[in-house]
């Protein structure tokens, strides 16, 4: 088993985030909106070929279980929609830790098993190496941006309704 840890810098209160990340997981998990289709990706120059294009897999993300106390994070366990025995296996927990008052940091713990037993072990140490941890790292990429863009959506809503209800007074 390999381990992970990954932190993002935000620019948003934890508290906000929070309520961002928790909703976004939910999303991928129920395969709503924009999320139906989210896949882990890594471009061929990251493992070592010409960087001609990338490789994406769809994957499912399921048994997400939220905790707030003693700090918050969200466990959940991810593999590959397709072919899971092909693919390596993550179960961690993602959550946001504040870092100031208007910012916080989004990080990600967790394992995952490398398939195919022996072999997979070996090219996850040769020709794959880091693969898995490139994609996982963008993955968290995505999902700090999202969560980022989606507080700044809500308050930015919620903003020009408090205008619009005071413009009267």
């Amino acid at each position: 088993m390999a381990k992970i840890e990954l932190q993002r810098p935000l620019s948003v209160p934890a508290i906000p985030a929070r309520a961002a990340i928790s909703s976004i997981l939910h999303d991928i998990a129920e395969g709503r909106e924009q999320w139906a289709d989210f896949a882990l990706y890594c471009t061929f120059g990251s493992i070592g070929l010409p960087d001609v294009g990338y490789i994406a897999i769809p994957v499912k993300i399921s048994n997400l279980d939220e905790r707030l106390e003693p700090r918050h994070e969200i466990r959940f366990h991810m593999q590959a929609a397709r072919e899971p025995q092909a693919f390596p296996l993550f179960d961690g927990a993602l959550g946001i830790d504040v870092s100031g008052a208007s910012s916080s940091t989004l990080w990600l713990a967790g394992t995952y098993d490398v398939p195919l037993s022996g072999l997979g072990t070996l090219l996850n140490q040769t020709m794959m190496r880091g693969t898995a941890e490139k994609t996982i790292s963008n993955m968290v990429d995505v999902l700090a941006e999202s969560t980022v863009a989606r507080v700044q959506k809500r308050e930015i809503a919620e903003t020009r309704y408090r205008l619009l209800l005071k413009s009267g007074d």
